[in-house]
């Protein structure tokens, strides 16, 4: 309720409205590190309905920079490319806010997917977004759907998890390392929106079987108050891989990782969320990972299998 009164305070000439910052229209942020297998078509699935993409990559060893700057000349005037070495992901996604320039912002993982058609597509989102009042600002809380392990899988949930995704530019808007996440820090004036409509997928673990044991150490280690004894995170994952599943085998160590997780996966549910993004459709058809099941339980993945040989339960 007080962030809602709070709200209308550049309406009473309080504080600068909105407009005194930047023009209006959308700003999509992606921050992205080794998403090969999804960036090309998350940045075209969401391009229509933003006046520019704004893409950061923070030291990725894959091909995503070669598949981004493929993507820049052909998506000129649109797409803007930068590099970001450093191995502090909340300061990239710093960077990635402050090279923006429209009044609204989406932030967009390299990971997600948008829906192009139906009644959630994602230029519903955009056309809502651009109506709110102009003279306000807002900090809009969306989630994905999200997929596990393949794109037939999913964790369960009673819910889809929200994220601050939209919101009103200002100079105080940044975000923080709080713990194992980067969170954005919202001013008072801030009016709060949750809407639960699906307009995007989060391909969230379909992803290399390495992307996948090193996201998941990934947030202890951007934890870490001190680094010095793991300055990279290859080394922090080397050393948690002996204390978690016993082995310096990396290879091992994706297997058992991928058995750990895939425990609690669960078929995608399609009468609840619906269809698969257009633009994957290919993928669905054609798909790069396939989890593999035994005695009815997930033993591994055909990727896992092409490193370390035949599953065993």
């Amino acid at each position: 309720m007080a962030r809602t009164v709070l709200s209308y305070l550049p309406r009473l000439g309080l504080i600068p409205i909105p407009e005194a910052n930047r023009p209006n229209g959308l700003s999509v942020m992606v921050t992205v590190k080794d998403e090969e297998d999804w960036v090309e078509k998350s940045i075209i699935s969401v391009a229509t309905v933003a006046n520019e993409v704004v893409v950061v990559d923070n030291g990725s060893s894959d091909n995503t920079p070669l598949i981004l700057a493929r993507l820049e000349t052909r998506m000129a005037g649109k797409l803007r490319v930068f590099r970001f070495e450093k191995e502090d992901y909340c300061a990239a996604v710093n960077f990635t806010l402050g090279k923006t320039r429209y009044k609204w912002i989406l932030r967009w993982p390299g990971d997600f997917i948008a829906r192009t058609t139906g009644e959630v597509a994602v230029s519903r989102l955009a056309r809502r977004v651009l109506s709110l009042d102009p003279k306000r600002y807002f900090c809009i809380w969306i989630g994905p759907v999200s997929l596990d392990g393949d794109l037939f899988h999913q964790l369960p949930q009673a819910q889809v998890e929200l994220e601050p995704l939209v919101f009103v530019y200002s100079p105080m808007l940044h975000y923080e390392q709080i713990g194992r996440f980067e969170v954005l820090q919202v001013p008072w004036y801030y009016k709060r929106i949750e809407w639960r409509e699906h307009y995007c997928f989060h391909m969230r673990s379909v992803k290399p079987a390495r992307r996948m044991l090193y996201r998941f150490f990934w947030t202890e280690w951007m934890a870490l108050p001190d680094k010095s004894l793991f300055p990279t995170l290859d080394s922090y994952v080397r050393h948690r891989i002996r204390e978690v599943y016993g082995t310096t085998d990396l290879s091992e160590a994706l297997r058992r990782h991928l058995q750990d997780v895939a425990r609690k996966f669960v078929p995608y549910d399609r009468n609840r969320f619906g269809d698969y993004p257009k633009i994957i459709e290919d993928e669905v058809r054609n798909p790069k990972y396939q989890l593999i099941y035994k005695s009815g339980g997930v033993v591994s993945r055909n990727d896992v299998e092409a490193l370390t040989g035949s599953a065993d339960s």
